[in-house]
């Protein structure tokens, strides 16, 4: 490669020798695009790979992160074992589509390309997502709806879904049809509108309810919407959750939770913790994290920017036993000189970011917190993602 040159991607032609650790795929979608149209998907990475080799790659990817960009040496934390996702198949309970118009279906595009995959089957969505998208494409053209993103999302327990449609413009035309579509399809309960400068608007009922964790019925249900984030693996998230509490060990703590989302961690915080101060700045996610708390359950609820609002209550005063953060993909620049003015004994970091993970890891270090733990999860089996929870201890 020329000096200053860019980046370059092979793409597979033809296989001479298969490796030890490849298996047969099981979707038609998955290989060479030059093989046709329905080939190509770019939703799955590694189906031709083996589970336990994926799971392997993933920790070394994880710790050559944490070396390299944090300055995390081995051995300098406990490394616990990555978490694998209770199912490596049909885990997803929500995903984004586009509408191909000239086909009438919601297709994925082909890797690092625009061009759609006409999509027969997805072995990555659980089955009602799966027979969800197949009949949301030609119902949209049939209610003369053509959004140029659709974001589907099902729910196991209820046995419906929901959509969430960016549009070109938000009309009165455009809220009617979207009635017509749902009045044509018996599984999408409701959907949210969106279109650039105006506020979302929801047709129906697009708030779902899913169990927190199935092996727990005690663990209750949480709320969800397609236009607000929310872990698409359930299964594998009660294992976050479980993860995330376990090495935080709220019980009898005030805890500060920051980026609280939904309330994903919230509501089995509560149930640990003494109290639970909440942030969160998207007003639609906390409205669901509001709808879910236990009116019994102490905590407290704010809305604003995580880290201006954190280093607020440390100048008022407020000091917190534990704080977990989970932040979006951008990480949470600056969070160990906030934790520091909070005078917080220890933090757990949810990261879905290896490279903005160990960017906030190696600044707290400055700050005077050391890494003591990194758990992996597999949230994401058949591609390169994976989550991370870090354990942040007050250096003495």
């Amino acid at each position: 490669m020329a000096p200053g040159a860019g980046p370059t991607h092979a793409e597979l032609l033809r296989l001479a020798r298969p490796g030890a650790a490849r298996v047969p795929p099981p979707c038609r979608h998955f290989g060479p695009a030059a093989d046709g149209p329905e080939r190509g998907c770019g939703g799955c990475e590694w189906l031709h790979v083996s589970y336990p080799v994926q799971l392997a790659a993933k920790e070394r990817g994880l710790a050559e992160r944490l070396r390299r960009l944090g300055g995390l040496e081995p051995g300098s934390f406990e490394a616990r074992p990555i978490l694998a996702s209770p199912e490596r198949l049909r885990y997803r309970s929500r995903a984004k589509f586009h509408l191909d118009r000239r086909s009438g279906r919601l297709v994925f595009f082909r890797r690092r390309s625009h061009e759609p995959v006409q999509l027969r089957e997805c072995h990555l969505l659980e089955p009602g997502l799966d027979a969800l998208r197949e009949a949301v494409g030609p119902a949209l053209l049939a209610a003369r709806l053509e959004p140029r993103e659709v974001a589907l999302e099902w729910s196991v327990r209820e046995e419906r879904g929901a959509a969430w449609l960016r549009l070109p413009a938000l009309t009165p035309a455009a809220a009617e049809r979207a009635r017509a579509l749902l009045g044509s399809l018996p599984g999408l309960a409701g959907a949210v509108l969106a279109a650039e400068g105006a506020p979302p608007a929801a047709v129906g009922e697009p708030v779902l309810r899913h169990e927190r964790d199935a092996s727990d019925p005690a663990a209750g249900l949480c709320r969800s919407r397609p236009d607000v984030f929310r872990q698409a693996n359930r299964g594998a998230n009660a294992l976050l959750v479980r993860a995330a509490l376990d090495l935080l060990r709220p019980d009898g703590e005030e805890v500060l939770e920051l980026f609280c989302g939904s309330g994903n961690f919230t509501g089995p915080l509560a149930r640990r913790a003494r109290s639970v101060a909440a942030v969160e700045a998207q007003g639609p996610a906390l409205d669901l994290a509001r709808a879910d708390a236990d009116e019994r359950a102490r905590i407290r609820f704010f809305a604003g920017d995580a880290l201006p609002l954190a280093r607020a209550l440390a100048r008022e005063g407020r000091r917190f036993g534990a704080v977990l953060l989970d932040p979006p993909r951008e990480g949470a620049r600056g969070i160990g000189a906030a934790l520091r003015e909070l005078d917080a004994p220890r933090a757990v970091y949810v990261s879905c970011d290896p490279a903005t993970l160990a960017r906030d890891l190696k600044g707290s270090a400055a700050a005077g917190y050391r890494v003591a733990a990194v758990q992996p999860v597999d949230m994401f089996p058949q591609t390169h993602h994976v989550e991370a929870v870090a354990l942040l201890e007050r250096a003495r």
